[in-house]
Order: structure tokens, then sequence, then C-alpha cells
């Protein structure tokens, strides 16, 4: 399956997942830095992704049941360990580009790759045997980790500057991929 991202999120938000030819598969609805839940398009949620107190993890859930908890991890780069019921996954790449891939025992699940259009997206192709609305709910938990990691050490600017040129919220200037998903033919 192959989605993709636009790159603005507000405070509040609602944004849908469609397929290649723009029907609705799934809609997201959420507030980071608390909870955001993805929905089937009948409107049944399917998955939601809840912020710990006092730390920067996620939990991911599935139907009701915690299936993974994700985390930043390491101090020279940035990566992401999940722990879930599905395995193991680690997220390795390039975050402030949006070029990451997911993989479980070394095999790749799932990737984010930036795309340039009129507006800055980001293609997600996840694979087909796995569970998609899991690992939307996974990458949503990514993005909204970085995000608050940017907001903390940056104040929301991703080239580190505060203040100063270029402050009117641009491409790479602190904005988000975990936004508006709209599916896409890649």
């Amino acid at each position: 399956m192959q989605y993709v991202m636009a790159s603005k999120w507000s405070l509040m938000e609602r944004f849908e997942i469609t397929d290649g030819s723009g029907t609705p598969q799934f809609e997201a609805r959420g507030h980071l830095g608390a909870k955001i839940t993805l929905h089937d398009y009948s409107g049944r949620e399917v998955a939601d992704i809840r912020k710990h107190m006092m730390s920067d993890k996620h939990d991911v859930y599935v139907g009701g049941q915690q299936v993974a908890e994700v985390r930043h991890a390491g101090f020279l780069g940035d990566h992401y360990d999940i722990q879930s019921a599905y395995g193991m996954l680690a997220a390795r790449g390039h975050f402030n580009g949006g070029d990451y891939t997911l993989s479980r025992d070394g095999a790749p699940v799932a990737a984010l790759r930036r795309q340039f259009s009129l507006r800055e997206k980001f293609a997600i192709e996840i694979a087909d045997n796995e569970e998609q609305a899991f690992l939307l709910a996974v990458i949503l938990a990514i993005e909204a980790i970085h995000e608050e990691r940017n907001q903390q050490e940056y104040g929301g600017r991703r080239d580190g500057m505060v203040g100063g040129l270029g402050g009117f919220g641009g491409p790479g200037m602190g904005e988000g991929i975990g936004g508006m998903i709209a599916r896409d033919i890649l």
C-alpha cells in the first residue's frame, strides 16, 4: 500500500487517508502531544496513539488493546525503537528530511520518503502483508515524537534558528509531516 502525507499539522486536526483514486479509507483525528485516533471510513476507531505523561513515549492501541510503545532512542542520531505485539520494530533514517524505514528483524515493513511537488508530500509504503492501520499509527506516533522534540530543541524550527529570516513556516522550518494524510498513486 502506498500513501502520501502532506506536511502541515495544526494543533487540532482531522485528515483523510484515501486510496490511489482518492476514495477515503481512514480518517485521523487528534491533537499532537495528547491523543490521535485513526478511524476506518465507517467511523469505527481502529487505532489510537496516546502520549505518556512526562516523557516523549507514545503508546499505540489497536482494537482497544495496547500493541506498541514507540520511543526515541539514542543520543547521536535520530532513531526510534518500537516494542510491539507484532515484534520489535526499528525506525532508522533521516527524520528531518522525511526519509526513514521501519524494519522488523532487519527486514523493511514500511518506509516514508519525501516527495517534491507543488506542496511538500511524504510517501508511505507499507508491505501488503502488514497491518496497515497499526503501521500508520506507528508512523503518526514517530511524527508526533519528532515534532515534540523539534519544539523542545529548536522552538519548532528544524534549522535550529530561533527568529531571524525565514520564520514564515516554509518547508524545513519546523512544520511536521504528522499532518494531513492523503493516499496517492506514486
